[in-house]
């Protein structure tokens, strides 16, 4: 495991809200193009308010977050929400909220670099990688 910042400062916070932010983005242009010519759409749905406690700790402002639903033609599938970026143990949180369960997405990558999403179901022991595969499973 790579040297995790021991140092915080405001420079470092602003750095990981701007990288979670882009991680998001990311994500959802990933989803896009696993969605791409089928039945499915991603669309960016109301955007969360972002005010963790580090960020008022080193006095940032607030921000936001986008969030994404999926729709089956014009039928609704799933909503993507992002929770939290200081997950003790990860570096990111995100829920799936479908109309079959609730699911958990968990990036396990080191700060700053590519993301290692894992999937749960609400068993936090048995995780699965996050892939197209993973995700269609959900549409399903």
């Amino acid at each position: 495991m790579e040297k995790v910042e021991k140092e915080i400062s405001k420079q470092i916070v602003e750095k990981r809200v701007r990288d979670w932010k882009k991680r998001v983005a990311d994500l959802y242009s990933t989803i896009k193009l696993w969605l791409k010519d089928s039945e499915y759409t991603l669309m960016l749905g109301p955007k969360l308010p972002m005010f963790e406690g580090l960020m008022s700790q080193f006095h940032i402002p607030a921000t936001e977050v986008d969030t994404a639903d999926v729709y089956k033609n014009k039928n609704f599938m799933l909503a993507i929400k992002p929770r939290g970026l200081w997950v003790v143990g990860a570096n990111g949180r995100i829920d799936i909220l479908t109309t079959k369960g609730n699911y958990t997405l968990v990036d396990f990558a080191e700060q700053f670099k590519t993301p290692h999403w894992t999937l749960f179901n609400g068993d936090k022991n048995n995780g699965v990688e996050f892939n197209k595969q993973s995700f269609l499973q959900l549409l399903r």
